[in-house]
């Protein structure tokens, strides 16, 4: 079992609230696809602008976040900004889906929070609808000048008070809604309010960056993000597929999984950061809590609050990233420095700590600094090229890989393409989605919580979709 002390969070994104693992001791426990990649050009310029500022990616408190009296003063005046906003968001995220057959000029194309805000020239704007198919669904936002209105109700159903996921600024819970071949299941994301010392620029942009961003990768391993709408209470709420395994922390915790199981995981996982590192996107919170798993076996990555573009399509260098986000046991070194880093190679990082996690069931050490004895002896080994101790449950092949992937030096890791072609990862066999094994054998990525509550859960489902297609039958509102 995995003790609870916990280590200091240090996101302001929305993760599953358990407490971190504990750190083992060091003696004791110790491709992608080349569509995808050009469908980058419509929007990249986009998405490169929805970087985070250093103050946004914070150390996260625990207060409760309050609306501010400036909100409810200036809604009526701010409702079309927002709606408008939402709206260039998803045109946004729609062109980086269907993609563009040739890039126009940097130097020409307008800054992204014009086009966001409504404030682009009008050369602008049509150049942006040219490259914004409507292949896809605009987000379902409120339309308050029209008599026909689709409310969060009627489209997704009713929303629960179970909480699946809290943070800083959002909580997650579950929404139901019937249909025609049975009731469907949602993970919302509620948005905190407007703060008090925050513009309207300020609160859309963090709220379509991650939209924009989420919305626009489409992977097996990673959390598809349908929509982004208002709820009858006026917070924004992004909607996601729901994904009834949970997350990866509680399976580790559960401690069920043999090693076939957690390199199966580890593969998944590794496929997906491939995938965004595809796209152009880092992740820069990748840890257990923030990996979900579906009702088919399938590792997925979620919550891209404090995610980086670091490249658009047409471009062959690298934006750096800068800010310290994340969860202090799975944060690369470069990050505590303050300077500027390479996004992907975090990502490398995080990820090998996530696989020691499952294979140790614990943290190999609580921070990457020196002052961390376990940290400094495992620098003391790389220094002097020794294999390091707290790792000798791997098999040395996969020790190597593992320490490669956790190299002090960013530039000497691994990208994850390289990881991926590594002999370790070649031989690591993925289950299907009915989690058999191909040449034999049978997956199990959840615990047994989860398959004792399965039942019940969907006996919950149909109930609170009867209940809520009997409430919008009354409802005046309702088409």
């Amino acid at each position: 079992m995995i003790s609870g002390a916990s280590a200091v969070p240090v996101s302001n994104n929305t993760s599953s609230s358990h407490k971190p693992l504990q750190p083992a001791s060091a003696h004791a426990k110790s491709n992608a696809d080349a569509k995808a990649s050009a469908s980058v050009t419509a929007a990249a310029t986009s998405m490169a602008s929805l970087k985070l500022n250093d103050s946004d990616a914070d150390i996260s408190s625990n207060r409760n976040l309050k609306s501010s009296p400036d909100v409810a003063e200036s809604a009526q005046r701010s409702r079309c900004n927002s709606a408008e906003s939402i709206t260039s968001a998803s045109s946004a995220a729609q062109a980086i889906a269907a993609g563009a057959s040739a890039a126009p000029p940097i130097e020409k194309r307008p800054s992204l929070m014009k086009r966001f805000l409504g404030a682009g020239s009008k050369a602008a704007k049509q150049q942006q609808q040219s490259h914004a198919p409507t292949a896809s669904p605009t987000p379902s936002v409120k339309s308050f000048g029209d008599s026909v209105v689709t409310t969060f109700e009627q489209k997704y159903g009713t929303c629960s008070r179970e909480c699946i996921g809290r943070g800083a600024t959002a909580v997650v819970r579950v929404a139901y809604k019937q249909h025609r071949d049975g009731p469907q299941m949602y993970a919302i994301k509620r948005f905190r309010k407007q703060r008090a010392q925050e513009t309207e620029r300020e609160y859309i942009k963090k709220l379509t960056s991650e939209y924009c961003i989420s919305s626009s990768i489409h992977h097996k391993n990673v959390v598809s993000t349908l929509d982004l709408i208002q709820d009858s209470g006026k917070n924004w709420c992004q909607v996601m597929e729901f994904c009834p395994g949970g997350d990866l922390y509680t399976v580790i915790r559960d401690g069920n999984m043999c090693l076939a199981e957690n390199e199966c995981c580890f593969k998944q996982m590794c496929e997906g950061i491939a995938h965004l590192h595809s796209m152009g996107v880092c992740h820069r919170d990748i840890k257990a809590e923030n990996l979900l798993l579906d009702a088919r076996n399938t590792v997925k990555i979620t919550d891209f609050g404090v995610a980086d573009v670091f490249r658009v399509a047409w471009e062959q260098r690298i934006h750096k990233s800068r800010g310290l986000c994340g969860s202090e046991p799975y944060i690369a070194p470069e990050m505590f420095s303050g300077k500027s880093y390479d996004g992907r190679k975090v990502d490398v990082w995080s990820a090998a700590i996530v696989y020691y996690t499952m294979v140790y069931n614990g943290i190999p050490w609580r921070i990457a600094k020196e002052e961390d004895a376990n940290y400094a002896r495992f620098l003391d080994a790389m220094r002097n090229g020794r294999d390091y101790e707290g790792f000798r449950r791997f098999d040395p092949k996969t020790r190597r890989l593992i320490q490669r992937m956790l190299h002090p030096d960013a530039q000497q890791r691994p990208t994850m393409d390289e990881v991926l072609q590594s002999d370790v990862m070649q031989r690591i066999v993925v289950c299907d989605d009915q989690g058999v094994v191909p040449g034999g054998g049978q997956h199990r990525h959840y615990t047994e919580e989860y398959e004792e509550t399965k039942n019940s859960r969907s006996m919950r489902a149909q109930a609170a979709a009867a209940a809520a297609g009997a409430a919008n039958c009354r409802s005046p509102n309702y088409h």
